[in-house]
């Protein structure tokens, strides 16, 4: 099967480059090093020069398109970016199609799609996809393309019950799966750290308002003997309530900046925690949460970013539906007994290995793919 996806951010994952990728690229990785093993050809359609950028890799292959930073505002969609898109496409000559993170690049790669008589599949990357919230991040004209592209898929994968639960309402004759995130099984740690090697309490992602940090800086308020280590970057533009929260977070005296993580790094990085933290308004399935279990790290966090419920229902740290009880369920984690914490470690790190492999995920995409390919 020949699998063709779009992303501009791989590139720079792949060079563990100091910019802010975003997860969508990371889970994408991770299907690559899936698919492989199901003998699919995977093309990626990116940016001009991201071949040479990310030195041709041998697992997939790196289809250059255009320069995003080139050409007039909107009309550069339909006199450059759609007729480099739509080479690229027709010399990999995909059975498939697949575009994630909503935007403008959903419509685009429809019509893509479209023009090469292949099947369009939309793989959903945040909850914010599905339930109207996109729009308060675009502008109309991108908002209505991107449901447009939307309602062109041939099919939608999904992430988590939630997002099958409103698109159901939306495209009731629309086929629609769910699979959870693949995440490199190998990588995980074969000897998880015990507690009293653990120091801190970890937060890991990108700055901007999704992430929610003015909730993390009342945590880190409340919790001042508790030493915190924020790890990312800013996004390009920063809201000015982000900006805020980071200016006073750094005012603190239990909160160290550590800067952006390289991808090799941030194993190590979540080993050393006692847990990772996150504040976030909404998610999809949060890859930084598989990598927190594939360190033996559990997760504290909103009930509304725990995906399905697995960390609530797989004791896998704790999730609250209330953003209040956050500091007690931390400062509950912080001061249980070692023996208990490492049984609770161990068991995040299991889950993680018999849960998300690659290959397993990769083949159940493959799978559903098969029926919407026409033979």
């Amino acid at each position: 099967m020949k699998i063709l996806f779009l992303d501009f951010m791989l590139p720079y994952l792949l060079k563990d480059n100091e910019y802010p990728v975003g997860g969508y690229a990371v889970e994408l990785s991770n299907w690559i090093k899936g698919l492989k093993e199901t003998d699919s050809h995977v093309g990626i359609l990116s940016w001009e020069g991201a071949n040479e950028h990310a030195g041709k890799p041998t697992d997939f292959e790196i289809i250059d398109t255009y320069d995003p930073n080139k050409g007039i505002k909107v009309i550069k969609y339909f006199y450059l970016f759609i007729p480099k898109l739509l080479k690229g496409a027709k010399r990999f000559q995909p059975d498939v199609i697949i575009q994630g993170c909503a935007g403008v690049s959903t419509f685009l790669m429809a019509f893509v799609s479209k023009r090469c008589n292949v099947p369009f599949v939309y793989r959903v990357a945040n909850d914010m996809d599905v339930d109207g919230r996109f729009r308060s991040r675009m502008a109309g004209w991108e908002s209505k393309a991107y449901e447009y592209g939307l309602g062109q898929a041939s099919a939608i994968v999904c992430q988590n019950e939630y997002q099958m639960k409103c698109l159901r309402e939306q495209y009731p004759e629309k086929q629609l799966y769910k699979i959870h995130n693949p995440y490199d099984t190998e990588k995980a740690i074969a000897n998880v750290k015990p507690r009293d090697e653990r120091t801190y309490i970890a937060w890991l992602g990108v700055f901007q308002k999704q992430k929610n940090l003015p909730l993390l800086l009342k945590l880190a308020k409340s919790l001042p003997s508790i030493p915190f280590r924020i790890a990312g970057m800013p996004e390009k533009i920063i809201d000015e309530e982000t900006e805020t929260a980071i200016t006073e977070l750094e005012k603190l005296p239990n909160v160290t900046f550590i800067g952006y993580v390289k991808r090799t790094q941030i194993l190590d990085f979540l080993s050393n925690a006692i847990c990772l933290v996150s504040t976030s308004h909404y998610e999809g399935f949060s890859n930084t949460f598989l990598e927190s279990f594939a360190a033996g790290t559990p997760v504290v966090c909103p009930s509304r970013v725990d995906p399905d419920g697995i960390i609530d229902t797989h004791g896998l740290g704790y999730a609250s539906p209330e953003d209040e009880n956050l500091t007690t369920l931390l400062n509950q984690l912080f001061d249980m007994n070692s023996d208990e914490y490492n049984t609770l470690s161990e068991h995040c790190s299991d889950y993680l290995q018999k849960n998300f492999s690659p290959a397993t995920k990769a083949q159940d995409l493959v799978g559903f793919l098969d029926k919407i390919i026409p033979k």
